[in-house]
């Protein structure tokens, strides 16, 4: 498991663009006090520092999660629509049980699927989705439900054709981006894709 740490504020909901954004940091009197030169000014404001960041950390104002959390928390939450992004597990200290077991749950459902990420580390596609189910609403939309427990729903009206002689369960879907927060889906038939919304 990834060493690194990421030090996220669950006290309040926390957007997704925010968590790239600002320029202060639980650790950053750390870092001051580091610059200390004082041998005994500086012992005494880390000792300060740590004891604020560990009351912080025993009252849940300070949560450290590991990269592959914040990841299963993405793939977890990916194609939803939510303009407060709270990561799953984390409300607690020591939390992350929750992300945990939505990456052990990913993994045993679609063990190979790739997840592709742009070059800020956002999912841009996940391939190789494993499909369950797939039906039709009154409206003639597919409605595709994944290994993972997501469903999505088709939203324009390509025709997507579906063989005869293939099992439903032996599709695999590719989700990816499109513009302004819209998805698209490919079944693995060779057919086009079609845009999508998550829906569950």
């Amino acid at each position: 498991m990834n060493a690194r740490l990421l030090i996220l504020l669950p006290a309040a909901l926390i957007s997704a663009p925010a968590l790239g954004q600002g320029d202060s940091s639980p650790l950053d009197p750390l870092f001051t006090c580091r610059d200390i030169v004082d041998d005994s000014a500086r012992l005494a404001c880390l000792d300060a520092a740590v004891d604020a960041l560990r009351g912080d950390t025993e009252r849940g104002d300070v949560v450290a999660v590991d990269r592959e959390q914040i990841e299963a928390a993405e793939e977890a939450t990916y194609g939803l629509s939510i303009p407060q992004l709270r990561l799953p597990g984390l409300s607690l200290p020591g939390g992350g049980e929750d992300v945990e077991l939505a990456a052990l749950e990913a993994e045993t459902a679609s063990p190979d699927r790739t997840i592709i990420r742009d070059d800020n580390g956002q999912i841009e596609r996940i391939e190789g989705l494993r499909v369950v189910e797939i039906s039709e609403n009154r409206s003639g939309d597919l409605i595709v439900r994944l290994a993972n427990g997501q469903v999505w729903r088709q939203t324009d009206n390509t025709h997507v054709q579906l063989s005869r002689r293939r099992g439903v369960t032996e599709y695999t879907a590719t989700i990816s981006n499109g513009a302004l927060g819209s998805h698209f889906m490919r079944l693995d038939n060779g057919g086009r894709r079609f845009r999508a919304e998550r829906v569950e």
